[in-house]
């Protein structure tokens, strides 16, 4: 159990490193990595804007952040909700599924997501 915590923090130590040398060097040279998604078809997946939403928060820019990618920025919640689920599972017993109810959030933050991508190129958001 004290081996798989010490995992899973390590790994948390490592992406928060990682993001925070992206929000960085993102502040520094201007511009971070752009979507291929966009960049292929010229629509907005319902991730666009992540980046900017996360370094808005980083500002303590909630309406910036909003602006930014509005579903993301109100299912973090559940996105926390779902990690944290996903996290006393693991260092209890190594589960790496999901399992009730944080398996329906993930579920539902799916099917969320999707729609949000669908109606933000409709609507223009």
């Amino acid at each position: 159990m004290k081996h798989r915590a010490m995992k899973l923090l390590r790994t948390g130590i490592l992406l928060l490193g990682a993001g925070l040398l992206y929000a960085l060097a993102v502040r520094k040279i201007g511009f971070g990595v752009p979507c291929p998604v966009h960049a292929l078809t010229g629509l907005r997946c319902p991730g666009c804007g992540v980046s900017r939403m996360c370094l808005a928060l980083l500002r303590l820019d909630l309406a910036e952040a909003f602006r930014q990618n509005r579903c993301v920025l109100l299912l973090l919640p559940a996105f926390g909700y779902i990690a944290a689920f996903w996290c006393a599972g693991y260092v209890r017993n190594g589960d790496r599924l999901l399992r009730g109810s944080a398996k329906v959030t993930a579920i539902a933050c799916v099917v969320l997501l999707a729609a949000f991508g669908i109606v933000r190129n409709l609507v223009g958001w």
